[in-house]
């Protein structure tokens, strides 16, 4: 696969609809992506945060991308979540999915999103790369996630990629970017780390990180699930992605009301995983089954004050959520 652009600003880190017996759920699938093209910059599939990863086998992987990739339509790039619980396990899961790839002839962008130290430890990081890219080419963006690497049965010495060991693997072609959650101090050795890469980026993967100390090249956000047209708004406001504004005023009057919605809709759903917006969702008729691989949690008075703010913030706003 030859080496592709990143995407710079709004990546979605995007809910799996899926149907009662475990199958993707096509039209919910196809509505919500509809839904998400306009304002995303790429979208995240099967991740191990919204996308119930962990909980997804590599068969309901493979039908996820293919079913994706129809309706993208190269239209935006798409990342999927590769990792699975031995280096085995995730070389055969992206075989699989670059065999699909292959059937489809898909010619948009795609990127293998990959947590290592879910399976693997720094050492010998970039032999493992150069396997795993022979296999399916140059487009591996990495995850360093300390809180998911601790909450495995049996977690790995290190939490974090080391600042070392990333240096040496940005020095590879095949990877192009980072998704990051830590410390700043982390961040900021890491940004040093891969200075020599002009075109390696660094995406915050906590929303709450990114609206205050912005990174320069994206975040991936749960919140773009309900709320695009804010987040959009948020990310390019941010990163400065629209140059000069010719309307300044309305321009800052949209930023501070999408700044408002998103922050305030965080505070409704902080603490709560994918089933909360999958409820959410299905509420407004997006998705069929609010159901989850690994069980459901929700809570009735929450989703209601989220579908309130959403119905607010359309009312009164030129965006459209």
């Amino acid at each position: 696969m030859a080496a592709m652009q990143l995407p710079k600003g709004l990546i979605v880190d995007m809910i799996t609809p899926l149907l009662k017996d475990g199958g993707i759920d096509s039209q919910g699938l196809e509505r919500h992506i509809k839904a998400l093209i306009p304002h995303a910059q790429a979208i995240f599939i099967a991740g191990p945060y919204m996308g119930e990863g962990t909980d997804l086998v590599p068969l309901q992987r493979e039908e996820l991308l293919h079913k994706t990739l129809l309706v993208v339509q190269s239209r935006i790039p798409v990342l999927v979540w590769i990792s699975m619980t031995t280096a085995e396990e995730t070389r055969d899961a992206l075989i699989l999915m670059r065999k699909r790839l292959e059937a489809l002839k898909y010619a948009g962008p795609v990127f293998w999103v990959d947590t290592p130290l879910c399976y693997h430890s720094n050492r010998g990081l970039e032999d493992h790369y150069n396997a795993l890219s022979s296999i399916a080419g140059g487009n591996f963006i990495l995850i360093n996630d300390p809180d998911q690497i601790r909450r495995k049965e049996q977690p790995l010495k290190r939490l974090n990629i080391r600042t070392s060991i990333l240096k040496g693997l940005a020095s590879l072609e095949a990877i192009r970017g980072l998704i990051y959650l830590g410390s700043l101090d982390r961040a900021y050795n890491y940004r040093k780390a891969v200075r020599s890469r002009g075109d390696f980026m660094i995406y915050d993967g906590d929303e709450s990180h990114f609206i205050e100390h912005p990174s320069l090249n994206g975040v991936l956000s749960r919140g773009a699930n309900l709320a695009p047209a804010a987040w959009k708004t948020i990310t390019a406001s941010s990163l400065n992605l629209n140059g000069d504004l010719e309307d300044y005023p309305d321009r800052m009057r949209q930023i501070l009301n999408a700044g408002r919605h998103a922050n305030e809709l965080r505070d409704i759903y902080r603490g709560y995983g994918p089933g909360f917006f999958k409820q959410v969702l299905s509420e407004i008729g997006r998705i069929e089954y609010a159901g989850m691989s690994g069980g459901s949690e929700k809570d009735a008075g929450d989703v209601r004050s989220a579908l309130e703010l959403m119905e607010r913030y359309r009312a009164c706003s030129p965006l459209r959520a």
